[in-house]
């Protein structure tokens, strides 16, 4: 049977092509590639490994909410806390923070907030220790990054075992 690698991009209608752009550009940071003026924009955080991994398309009618979420893998937690810092000051609405206990990988620091027509997005990045529990944990942002990742890991003081 043939395997599936990774996902390649993700297509979403928009009602407001320009404010969804504006927010994946100059907020999430990601890279305009290339465009079709008006119609549909391709973006990325790295041309060099891909042309695009979200297309933004107008068409979208209503307020209906086609997905869950998008997520964004960064290399560190400290680089999710300047996404929540940067979310707070653009006034982007902060969703939850939250770390999702995986089986193999670690437990992620994320941050989800909702784009401009309300699709949930999340950044996160993944710490590698942590306690046997496999719990999600909600995780308080305000807080200094070393107690946020030990709220994640489940390895600091004054977290129960």
């Amino acid at each position: 049977m043939p395997k599936v690698k990774s996902i390649s991009h993700v297509v979403l209608y928009v009602n407001d092509l320009d404010k969804m752009v504006n927010f994946y550009t100059n907020v999430l940071g990601l890279i305009k590639y290339r465009e079709n003026p008006g119609r549909m924009v391709f973006l990325t955080p790295d041309p060099q490994l891909d042309d695009h991994q979200l297309a933004l398309a107008k068409g979208r009618e209503g307020s209906a909410k086609l997905i869950g979420h998008i997520a964004w893998k960064v290399d560190t937690p400290a680089e999710v806390k300047e996404f929540y810092e940067r979310f707070k000051g653009h006034g982007v609405t902060i969703d939850h923070c939250v770390s999702h206990a995986y089986t193999a990988m670690g437990n992620t620091v994320s941050c989800y907030v909702l784009d401009p027509e309300g699709n949930r997005v999340e950044v996160y990045a993944l710490v590698a220790e942590r306690d046997a529990a496999r719990d999600n944990r909600p995780l308080d942002f305000e807080k200094p990054l070393n107690d946020i990742i030990a709220q994640a890991s489940g390895l600091g003081s004054g977290v129960a075992h």
